[in-house]
């Protein structure tokens, strides 16, 4: 079974595109658990301070539940609960309207998160992200959305055929803003930070302050990296691999305290 889901909900355009693309190429069961809402920028966060909401819907024509919480709660609640009787081949996350390159994004986006969460119960994943215009209407993005079914398509067939790689447990999947047969494909490493960071103050009605959290994106020069590649018109994957505590790395913390 393929398990999909979100951070931008599952009335997202995102997850149709998904859904139609990996039921082409995998002709298999294809289920979505997406969010009742949008959950952009919510990280492995998990709701365990009030209850959870499932419900069965069938918004896009195909199997799907929302979940009254987080794209992590999303995966935990297929695990072991909607699904714990089946197996779950791989998990498809996305897509995402906005980008999700560098480590910045890779360790706050929900949509990621999604992933990552999977593949640390060993089930691999991918997550899927759209590069936008800043002042994109609604229009863009369900047509931005169906431009990427056929690279989609693509990727996910080589996925089948090899797998996402040896020693990977997650694949980061970003589309610039156009895309078309001829767009290329580039494996990338992810870039340090991608943002221009921003902290805005502004003052509520009773005279307190209170602050507005922004960034825009910023150029990036270090051309092996997924933000530039993306600037530069490329599709960019990136491998993701889980670890904690590598030999070399508890080498050196062991030389430390001695």
């Amino acid at each position: 079974m393929i398990l999909l889901t979100n951070d931008d909900g599952y009335r997202s355009p995102g997850l149709e595109v998904l859904y139609r693309a990996a039921s082409s190429v995998f002709g298999k069961e294809v289920v979505a658990v997406a969010p009742e809402g949008p959950q952009s920028a919510s990280g492995m966060s998990f709701t365990f301070h009030k209850p959870l909401r499932i419900d069965h819907i069938n918004h896009w024509r195909f199997p799907c539940f929302s979940v009254s919480g987080t794209p992590a709660d999303c995966v935990l609640v297929s695990l072991f609960h909607i699904f714990k009787n089946k197996k779950i081949d791989l998990v498809l996350s996305g897509v995402n309207i906005g980008v999700n390159a560098g480590l910045d994004t890779i360790y706050s986006s929900g949509t990621i998160s999604a992933a990552l969460y999977s593949a640390i119960f060993r089930v691999k994943s991918m997550a899927f992200s759209k590069m936008l215009p800043d002042n994109h209407s609604e229009e863009k993005v369900k047509s931005d959305m169906k431009a990427l079914y056929n690279p989609m398509c693509y990727i996910l067939k080589r996925v089948k055929e090899h797998g996402i790689g040896k020693g990977i447990d997650m694949l980061n999947v970003n589309f610039p803003l156009k895309v078309n047969s001829k767009t290329e494909i580039m494996p990338v490493k992810a870039s340090r930070n991608v943002f221009n960071e921003a902290v805005t103050t502004r003052k509520d009605p009773h005279g307190r302050s209170y602050y507005w959290l922004s960034g825009s994106i910023k150029q990036v020069e270090e051309r092996e990296s997924d933000m530039y590649q993306l600037q530069h018109g490329k599709i960019t994957i990136t491998p993701v691999k889980l670890s904690v505590g590598e030999d070399e790395l508890i080498y050196d913390v062991k030389r430390m305290l001695d």
